[in-house]
């Protein structure tokens, strides 16, 4: 990188782990631990004012300098580097200045105060660890109160809703989650385990006021964020200035896509089945009946890694920088919302690297019909896709080849390319490899594999589209749950929480978004390639520049870039 480019970068990186100390420690920076942001006004109007001054700083660097006999690559990973700090700096500047999350979306500072990772990640003995998380848990209440004089007095109703839904579940961590650690820190330091006991007793008592107040918000029915900020969050989060009338477009022709591929898939599967003629619906649930048991979930689940890993080998599908293993584990109590979930490492973990693959069980308190109608949502085929999703080749890859990469690319990232990721990259890699998966090999002619997928796709295409349509089309909470019922095969209650989640999360569309550019990439590539494209060489190539904007990651990959992100 230019050297000045890179001193700047490393400066205005640290700069915003100051602000957001919480960004610092989950990345694997330890002396961050704990430490919670002052959301101050006095401290946000100068970290406002040092970004401002740091773009100025960056806008006076020369754009073009000399390469000093650097090869084409470093001189593309330059360029990548300072598009790469320039949206940096403009997302958390945007994020406060226009977008305002601070004052209108509470929900979306619930993470600052989880504390979930000192007492999962084994990086020092759990003795210090508890101290560290103390010290967070003590800042809770200054920090609640804080955003409490940010919070605007009428928010959007599912906002505020939401907001206390996440707040009373973060007292409830507190309160339960936090409870086996305390214990086991009793037995070796009785005395770290009273003050950590105290804190969050305190910091619980806290969340649950802070929530109380929350819900006594005045509510207003709009909570959409308008056309103009829509697009200045896709421009500034993921550098696509595609006209908002476009992006539509594109999304409602692949639902369309994935609607008559869903319908042959359906019926390749009923006509294996014997039993053609039948729906969409009771093929799915046909599929749905092959399920592991409560008890072999997680057994049958790590030997399907396996198989997945060895399919990438044996097809030649991505390269594998390492030789780890994530655990397959219950997933924690206070996790249990989700079917499953990838706990990786952060980029700059030294110790705990150590990456956690979160699989669901049932509950020993259920009924045999509820136990039965869980399993279901893990029947093997179903299993597999998100577990490519999460782990081979989706998000547990991504992390090893950004923590091992260099030791195949010849070249470690900088730390912009760790810090400033993108969501569209990001999720929309995991979501592109579950489609990619059933174009090789391994997922070939398999319908029910592929009837699977294409409902995991549909789910997203809603996203995308109810996220574009209740924040920049008028489409109401309603019509989004019915839009999810509809066109995802959804009931009500999972419909609702899809919809709901786009009111305080509208940058939910990337999934699908993040896997069209990937798409369009790899074709584009694909053409500039020519004889010497091969599918490996594309995805050891997208990933070797961290988790940029597809944009960006198309100027660097490309030799004549046409701009046609999608």
């Amino acid at each position: 990188m230019n050297p000045a480019v890179h001193i700047l970068a490393e400066r205005a990186i640290r700069e915003h782990w100051d602000f957001l100390p919480t960004a610092g420690s989950r990345i694997g920076l330890h002396e961050y631990d704990g430490r919670l942001p002052d959301f101050s006004a006095g401290r946000i109007r100068r970290r406002m004012e040092g970004l401002h001054q740091t773009l100025a700083q960056l806008s006076a660097l020369p754009v073009d300098p000399e390469s000093n006999g650097s090869s084409d690559r470093d001189a593309r990973m330059d360029r990548l580097n300072r598009s790469l700090l320039e949206l940096f700096l403009r997302r958390e500047l945007f994020n406060l200045e226009e977008m305002r999350t601070l004052e209108t979306n509470p929900q979306r500072q619930v993470g600052y105060i989880g504390v979930g990772s000192y007492v999962q990640r084994d990086y020092a003995p759990l003795p210090d660890r508890l101290r560290s998380a103390t010290s967070a848990l003590r800042q809770v209440p200054d920090f609640l109160a804080a955003l409490d004089t940010l919070t605007e007095p009428e928010l959007g109703e599912p906002v505020r809703d939401m907001a206390v839904r996440a707040y009373r579940g973060m007292a409830s961590f507190y309160e339960t989650g936090l409870s086996d650690a305390a214990e086991q820190c009793a037995a070796i330091a009785p005395d770290v385990a009273a003050e950590f006991n105290a804190a969050r007793e305190a910091a619980s008592a806290a969340v649950i006021q802070f929530a109380d107040r929350i819900q006594a918000r005045r509510v207003r029915p709009e909570f959409a964020i308008g056309s103009q900020l829509y697009h200045r969050m896709l421009s500034v989060g993921e550098a696509v200035g595609t006209p908002l009338s476009d992006v539509l477009s594109i999304g409602q022709a692949n639902l369309e896509q994935n609607l008559r591929r869903l319908d042959e898939a359906a019926a390749r599967v009923l006509s294996q089945l014997g039993a053609p003629g039948k729906s969409v619906r009771e093929a799915v649930a046909m599929v749905s009946a092959n399920h592991p048991t409560a008890e072999s979930l997680i057994p049958e689940t790590r030997d399907m890694l396996e198989d997945i890993r060895q399919a990438l080998i044996d097809h030649d599908i991505i390269g594998l920088p390492s030789e780890e293993r994530c655990q397959v584990t219950e997933t924690p109590s206070y996790m249990r919302y989700a079917f499953a979930a990838m706990d990786s490492p952060g980029s700059l973990e030294q110790v705990a690297t150590e990456a956690y693959y979160y699989v669901t069980p049932v509950e020993p308190d259920w009924t045999p019909r509820q136990q039965e109608e869980w399993l279901s949502n893990f029947n093997y085929h179903t299993l597999k896709v998100i577990s490519i999703h999460e782990v081979y080749p989706g998000h547990y890859v991504h992390n090893l080849h950004n923590r091992h990469g260099h030791t195949q690319h010849g070249r470690e990232l900088s730390l912009i390319n760790r810090v400033a990721t993108s969501y569209a990259f990001t999720e929309g890699w995991a979501h592109y490899t579950e489609e990619m998966m059933l174009e090789t090999e391994y997922g070939r002619d398999n319908p029910a594999l592929w009837l699977t997928q294409l409902l995991e796709a549909l789910v997203r295409n809603c996203r995308y589209l109810c996220s574009l349509g209740m924040h920049t089309q008028g489409m109401t909470l309603d019509e989004a749950t019915r839009f999810f019922q509809a066109h995802a095969y959804m009931e009500e209650h999972p419909a609702s929480q899809e919809a709901i989640r786009g009111t305080f999360d509208p940058g939910y569309l990337n999934y699908t978004l993040g896997k069209l550019m990937l798409l369009k990439l790899r074709q584009d590539w694909r053409r500039q390639e020519g004889a010497g494209y091969t599918l490996r060489r594309f995805h050891d190539d997208a990933l070797s520049w961290g988790a940029p904007p597809v944009p960006l990651l198309r100027a660097a990959m490309l030799d004549a870039d046409d701009g046609a992100i999608l």
